[in-house]
């Protein structure tokens, strides 16, 4: 069985694409802009997410936030806040989610699900989410060790196809540095037992799934199916 992508996946890895490098620190709002583009015509920017969701800004370079061969990328400090201590900055999974209804007006309904170390319930709602008739995006939050790279920090990536039979899902990150030969640029594929561990790593983290106002209620269906629960998880 090949991937199978996730409705509106083509149009979130064409935006990421187009959209790469990431800004340094802005990897939730960079992550959640491209996949807005699997449920808005018109999606806010990187920017203008960062500042919906409250996102902060260490002022200085901090090289190991960055995967090997990565450049300090500085687009969008200039309008964003100073965080007062390198543990303030970047963007939180509960601001984040605000973030995204404040800068879409209500017209993106955000599903946050808590991560699970183990991998079936993630297997069951990717299975679901597949074959879902409405489009819709999935960012993970996760520690970034778990998927097997030597780079390990607090992270956002995309997911964007499932492969049951060979148990693995796309990733898409954003640093190019991190992608796969053959596939679109910062694009790999990992296991689902690693995306499950990197979810599920402390203080915990999850997915956020992002879909129109009138697929919501199918959303939680699917999740609520797969054995998972809903609500942010503390960071």
């Amino acid at each position: 069985m090949a991937l199978a992508p996730l409705p509106g996946a083509e149009r979130v890895l064409a935006a990421q694409t187009a959209a790469l490098p990431q800004p340094d620190q802005l990897c939730g709002p960079f992550t959640a802009a491209a996949a807005l583009h699997a449920v808005l015509d018109d999606p806010p920017g990187v920017t203008e997410l960062a500042l919906a969701s409250g996102t902060h800004v260490w002022p200085h370079d901090v090289a190991a936030w960055r995967p090997d061969g990565a450049p300090l990328d500085r687009r969008g400090w200039d309008v964003l806040p100073t965080a007062p201590s390198p543990e303030a900055s970047g963007t939180d999974a509960a601001a984040l989610v605000a973030g995204i209804g404040t800068a879409t007006a209500g017209r993106v309904s955000v599903l946050a699900v808590p991560g699970s170390a183990d991998p079936a319930p993630c297997r069951t709602l990717l299975a679901d989410l597949v074959r879902a008739p409405y489009p819709l995006a999935v960012l993970a939050n996760v520690r970034t060790g778990g998927l097997g790279v030597a780079w390990d920090v607090g992270h956002f990536v995309g997911l964007w196809a499932y492969d049951a039979e060979a148990d693995e899902v796309g990733l898409a990150d954003t640093y190019v540095e991190l992608g796969a030969e053959g596939l679109p640029p910062g694009a790999r594929i990992v296991g689902v037992p690693a995306l499950a561990a990197a979810l599920s790593a402390p203080p915990g983290r999850g997915l956020l799934l992002l879909t129109r106002p009138d697929d919501v209620v199918a959303a939680s269906g699917s999740v609520a199916a797969a054995g998972l629960s809903t609500g942010v998880w503390a960071t």
